[in-house]
């Protein structure tokens, strides 16, 4: 009797360990693995985090999480029905004072993205390219130096 509950706790251990591989894999995906609509929701999210000008500490922490991405996303799985229930009453109450609202519906969207690896590399470029677009660079004529 002993031996089948080792092998059942070994069964659970591997299984565990199997999740916790795929949880905190750090294989890089390609952008080829989203599909247009992904991107496409990976656009909008860079436009918002840059509009509110978030775009450095945003870079900064998903280049400091990313290999955690995909317990990211099941943590904003976990809040799901949370966000559900306080939109109603957010969307009241903020949209005509602070003029946003929350949009659940993307909210999902972003969710079902970032469960894919190449979707942080992809957002980190969008969010840079905005930037830039945003604010190009302009040359700056240093002044000389008269010894």
């Amino acid at each position: 009797m002993p031996e089948n509950k080792s092998s059942s706790k070994k069964g659970l251990w591997r299984r565990f360990q199997e999740w916790f591989s795929v949880a905190f894999a750090v294989e890089k995906g390609t952008e080829d693995e989203l599909t247009d609509e992904e991107l496409e929701t990976l656009e909008r999210l860079a436009e918002r985090v840059v509009q509110a000008h978030m775009a450095v500490p945003a870079i900064l922490f998903l280049e400091s999480v990313r290999p955690l991405n995909y317990v990211g996303s099941h943590v904003l799985l976990f809040f799901r029905p949370l966000l559900g229930i306080a939109s109603e009453t957010v969307n009241l109450v903020s949209s005509p004072l602070l003029g946003f609202s929350v949009d659940v519906t993307f909210y999902n969207r972003v969710q079902e993205v970032l469960e894919k690896r190449a979707s942080v590399e992809a957002l980190i470029v969008r969010i840079e390219r905005r930037l830039q677009d945003d604010d190009p660079e302009t040359p700056v004529d240093a002044p000389e130096d008269s010894n």
